[in-house]
């Protein structure tokens, strides 16, 4: 099951690195639920995005507009906020889901499909990837 769940997180990244150049790095491998959890628990995932010079526009129009997507349609999700780096060309986004259904369901959804194909011309290189299990939140 965790297994299924990790491959259904990334797949995500997966769409979005099939477009780049290079080979994916930094994914992680799923940890061990906590011993007081019944079901799998939630997910989150940190991903680097670079994107080519002069792209950063674009980029970011892109993501709000899937982000507006996200937030209307998605109550799985929990946040799905971007962050720039210290470099200018490469960002970070901050996505936590409740459960494995609420992450098949972004992977699945028409504004997630349409940020992919934008992609394929913006990206410099693949995204990196970090699945983080929640251990303890406020």
């Amino acid at each position: 099951m965790r297994t299924r769940i990790l491959l259904i997180g990334v797949a995500f990244i997966a769409a979005l690195a099939a477009h780049a150049q290079t080979p994916p790095t930094g994914t992680a491998a799923p940890a061990a639920a906590a011993a007081t959890n019944t079901g799998p628990a939630p997910t989150a995932f940190v991903v680097k995005i670079k994107v080519k010079p002069g792209q950063n526009a674009a980029f970011e129009q892109i993501f709000r507009e899937t982000q507006a997507g996200v937030r209307a349609n998605e109550p799985g999700n929990l946040y799905y906020d971007l962050y720039r780096d210290q470099d200018p060309q490469t960002y970070v986004v901050l996505e936590h889901y409740k459960d494995a259904a609420a992450i098949e369901a972004h992977g699945k959804s028409p504004h997630v499909q349409k940020l992919i194909a934008a992609l394929k011309d913006i990206l410099d290189g693949r995204p990196e990837a970090q699945r983080l299990v929640l251990v303890s939140a406020k």
